[in-house]
């Protein structure tokens, strides 16, 4: 394998192509890298997962990266013990494809082992003012990115087969909660419809998404929901974790995931804040957000991005300092909001 560095590419498509294009462009291709953000959520490994099922049945070659194994959460996904560590590329892609995220800096080590020259393919739901990518489709109108690639499938003419409908229902529910998130559409419900169809089981789906929690993530919880502080008449909660929280319970990255919705779900909250220390000093912070107040809002101006009820961001400051910043903005946006 030829090993080349990525940097900005100042090749960048100007605007949204048709998903035909894309397609074209994707069978033309002689080898295909599916890379998609660190610590993936469901519907990135649901939509990368699916992607591949596509190509393969495409004939076309492809690898799926991700920078550490697939979390426990989603490792039982078909396809999921295909993916290989960034060191484990095969071959060398000449294109690649970023799924649900619209910039290469969200990729972690995997960007690293990506050939500069390769064609850049974006397909993304999350809102930005400057994704990258050759060719893209970054569109906020799908409530994730499992909605796009299950439009691939019929663009190309490859019928689902019960593995693909599997991996984009995990997608798309995912990333709706379960269908309660403001972001859900009549799109999605139909989707879902046409997976269910095609042999999903959607109760298990939920079970396992959803209600099924390791003992390490439910001390992990438990240490989030004695930490949680409500501010503002109860409209403003958040909570944090240290980097000693995970040694000392045993959790992963991936068990913090949706943690803060647990903040989010009381009564009178409009905005829960999960903020989490990194061993590097820097501080990732996770928002939840009611209909009532916009998430992107509060992130944006710290250069995080996302949705308007669910976004996030990493700040190169330590957690007191992140904390106290993303309050004060907080605050003043619940204030203006009276």
């Amino acid at each position: 394998m030829r090993n080349k560095t990525i940097k900005n590419n100042p090749i960048q498509a100007t605007k949204n192509v048709d998903l035909r294009e894309i397609v074209a462009k994707l069978r033309a291709a002689s080898s295909v890298a599916i890379a998609t953000h660190v610590s993936p959520d469901g519907d990135a490994v649901g939509s990368m997962l699916a992607a591949a099922n596509l190509l393969q049945k495409m004939g076309v070659p492809c690898t799926c990266l991700l920078e550490n194994p697939t979390a426990h959460a989603y490792s039982w996904l078909p396809g999921s013990k295909s993916i290989v560590s960034p060191n484990e590329i095969p071959a060398y892609p000449d294109l690649i494809l970023l799924l649900d995220a619209p910039r290469r800096d969200r990729l972690g080590l995997v960007q690293d082992v990506l050939p500069q020259d390769a064609t850049l393919v974006v397909l993304d739901h999350h809102v930005d003012d400057n994704p990258d990518g050759d060719m893209r489709l970054v569109d906020a109108s799908y409530a994730a990115t499992g909605e796009i690639v299950a439009e691939l499938f019929d663009v190309a003419r490859v019928p689902l087969d019960a593995e693909a409908a599997l991996c984009l229902y995990v997608a798309i529910a995912t990333d709706t909660g379960g269908f309660r998130y403001a972001s859900t559409t009549a799109r999605s419900h139909r989707l879902a419809a046409r997976m269910i169809e095609h042999g999903v089981n959607a109760a298990e789906i939920s079970q396992r998404c959803f209600d099924a929690m390791s003992q390490a993530k439910f001390s992990l919880m438990a240490r989030i929901l004695s930490r949680m502080q409500f501010l503002e008449n109860t409209r403003l909660a958040y909570s944090e974790v240290y980097p000693s929280d995970l040694e000392e319970t045993g959790a992963g990255a991936e068990d913090i995931n949706n943690l803060i919705n647990l903040g989010r779900n009381v009564e009178g909250v409009q905005v829960a804040i999960l903020f989490r220390g990194l061993p590097d000093g820097t501080t990732k912070i996770s928002v939840r957000a009611a209909p009532e107040f916009n998430a992107l809002r509060l992130i944006v101006p710290f250069g995080g991005g996302g949705h308007v009820g669910a976004a996030g961001a990493t700040l190169a400051m330590p957690l007191e300092q992140a904390r106290d910043a993303v309050l004060d903005v907080a605050r003043r946006l619940l204030e203006n909001s009276r």
